[in-house]
């Protein structure tokens, strides 16, 4: 029953003109563990900072931001509508020149120098590639980042509870994993996820096999969302896998 309230109220003030959406999503925007983790990173001497895949409503760049003020950061995504939402936010908040937003493609060659950034951060986004892709986006990170830079990423598990669905199936030789949409069972209709998930292991070998050093990596379950904007929680935890690594 909370659930349409909120909705309900969050539409009603975004539709009032004289309140910033920057405002809305204070009010309604629950952070989470790994964002946490990876803003921490970020330190005050960073000067380019790319992240792959940009943050809902740019929470994570706006917080990069203002940890390293000098720093010019870059956020990609191939989601027109998310890239849109987040501009008039990054608009408001006046930071739209240090931060930069861009629609690309991480499984594509990047258009960036040898050795540009300090550091890369990738949440929630390197899953939806491949084998194939991600070997391809993995060079290509090494490649922007500075010596010594830092690589910052979060996956979904293998031991993810929604891949232990009934009609679940693995290819082994892409890694994707198709899975059903949870609330779809038992329609007409079912609707499938396809990510690449990952074993503590299988993404230590994608990261070594680029000679990257890995710093950590660990396995925790997080309350993740449904929705780009975060107002409608999954049914359980989702477990993920955080890695930090240097080149």
């Amino acid at each position: 029953m909370n659930k349409p309230v909120r909705k309900g109220r969050k539409c009603s003030i975004i539709n009032n003109k004289n309140v910033k959406v920057k405002e809305v999503e204070n009010n309604f925007f629950k952070p989470s563990i790994s964002e946490k983790n990876g803003i921490q990173l970020v330190k005050s001497s960073f000067k380019n900072i790319l992240s792959i895949g940009i943050s809902t409503a740019g929470s994570a760049e706006i917080e990069m931001s203002k940890i390293a003020p000098s720093s010019h950061i870059i956020a990609t995504t191939i989601d027109v509508e998310g890239m849109n939402y987040t501009k008039k936010i990054i608009e408001e908040e006046g930071l739209d020149t240090q931060i930069e937003l861009k629609l690309e493609d991480v499984s594509e060659k990047m258009p960036y120098k040898d050795e540009q950034f300090d550091f890369v951060y990738a949440r929630l986004v390197l899953h939806y590639l491949d084998n194939t892709k991600l070997e391809k986006a993995l060079k290509e990170i090494k490649r922007v980042l500075k010596p010594k830079g830092l690589f910052y990423i979060v996956v979904r598990s293998r031991n993810e509870w929604e891949a232990k669905l009934e009609g679940t199936t693995y290819d082994e030789k892409t890694g994707i994993t198709k899975y059903p949409v949870y609330e779809t069972l038992g329609t007409k209709n079912v609707k499938y996820l396809y990510r690449r998930l990952h074993t503590i292991d299988s993404l230590k070998e994608f990261l070594l096999k680029e000679n990257f050093n890995i710093k950590y990596v660990k396995e925790y379950k997080e309350e993740c969302y449904k929705d780009y904007k975060r107002t409608e929680k999954v049914e359980f935890p989702n477990t993920i896998i955080e890695c930090l690594v240097e080149k």
